[in-house]
């Protein structure tokens, strides 16, 4: 009982020293108050945000909307990645479509394993989207609806994607 009152005591005093109403000062002087400014002192330019090339829209197996997305990285870090069955894939940038260096190289992979020469623009969006998540219930049928040399080109463009590794295993299985 004595310990309460002695705490009790305590927490009244604190409670009224911080209502007494003196006002001490006991901030210093910060060092940014004494800091000279230089004129020629620049702030430093802000990086442009990124242009979205491309709109993922990506569904589960009911077809419920897992979500729209601008960028692979973006559809591979969804919480809800594992369950995506289906992702469309538009390119939504400035016209015309002109393709960046890794989609070149992953087109001209495409093609040197036997796809059509032509539309660039149509089949890297193929590949694209063969590089976002396939349904491993489906696996099989999705890439040889794909082919292989979309799915090589997938590999060119992603080769550290989730499911690089089912790619790899499905192309050494396509090829014997």
């Amino acid at each position: 009982m004595r310990r309460r009152s002695v705490l009790q005591l305590g927490v009244a005093t604190i409670a009224l020293a911080g209502c007494s109403g003196t006002n001490v000062n006991s901030s210093q002087p910060s060092g940014l108050e004494a800091a000279p400014v230089d004129a020629t002192d620049k702030v430093p330019e802000e990086r442009p945000e990124p242009l979205i090339r491309y709109q993922f829209t990506c569904t589960a197996q009911d077809g419920t909307m897992i979500g729209k997305f601008s960028s692979l990285d973006e559809v591979w870090a969804s919480t809800r990645y594992m369950h995506i069955t289906d992702c469309q894939v538009a390119y939504v940038g400035s016209s015309p479509h002109v393709l960046t260096a890794e989609e070149t190289a992953a087109v001209n992979t495409a093609i040197a394993a036997g796809a059509a020469p032509g539309q660039a623009s149509e089949l890297c969006l193929r590949i694209i989207r063969a590089s976002t998540r396939t349904d491993p219930r489906n696996l099989a049928a999705a890439l040889s609806a794909y082919g292989v040399p979309v799915v090589k080109g997938a590999l060119t463009l992603a080769p550290l994607a989730p499911q690089a590794a089912l790619l790899t295993r499905w192309l050494k299985t396509a090829a014997t």
